[in-house]
């Protein structure tokens, strides 16, 4: 766990020396966990869980004026929970993962922006619980959860320039987890619906 943080730590220091804005982003994730073979909590069905997520990144310009990249490292929490008067499930997860992504100024009015986004997270568990009617087990080593997790994301962003070096922003992205290496019969992915407040500042002008 220290080497994936000291690891994702200096690809992060490395890219802010030379960054053109850095960001903190706060927000929630709204997550519905879904089953290949959903036989399993036939009796259960499952619901949608909320969560947090927390990001530092940076952002710099293309060759393309209007178009730019971005590298993040955040944490996300991913919940969810399914239930019936006879058997209670409760998923409660924690993943630290690197985000790079596109983002277009599709509109500029004044001191507003309007910016599609498109990318991928990678993703690894660092925290997992799984509550059944009481009892509570830990997920970390569980094939659905353990390893990397792919999470391609498309969203938009309306940012605000609050004064000449910080701006506000308030997005929306979709995403959907998989994980390329499980091939087991029944598996998980999960889709989540994530809104999310940023604090901008322009690094260099």
């Amino acid at each position: 766990m220290k080497r994936k943080l000291l690891i994702l730590f200096f690809i992060l220091s490395s890219a802010i020396a030379n960054s053109q804005e850095i960001s903190f982003a706060i927000g929630t994730n709204f997550t519905q966990f879904n089953l290949k073979n959903p036989e399993t909590f036939a009796d259960t069905p499952l619901q949608s869980g909320s969560g947090s997520s927390y990001e530092i990144a940076y952002l710099d310009t293309t060759h393309e004026k209007k178009l730019f990249y971005e590298v993040g490292i955040g944490i996300n929490e991913y919940n969810a929970l399914a239930g019936t008067t006879a058997n209670t499930y409760r998923w409660n997860s924690k993943s630290l993962g690197l985000r790079l992504g596109l983002e277009y100024e599709l509109f500029k009015l004044s001191k507003v922006q309007l910016r599609p986004q498109i990318g991928m997270n990678f993703s690894t568990i660092v925290y997992g619980k799984q509550e059944i009617n009481g009892a509570i087990f830990d997920i970390r080593n569980n094939s659905d959860f353990s390893g990397i997790k792919l999470i391609p994301y498309l969203g938009i962003k309306a940012k605000y320039q609050l004064r000449e070096n910080t701006s506000v922003s308030f997005g929306y992205n979709h995403s959907i987890s998989f994980k390329p290496t499980l091939t087991n019969k029944e598996y998980l992915t999960i889709t989540s619906n994530q809104i999310v407040l940023g604090l901008h500042f322009n690094v260099i002008n």
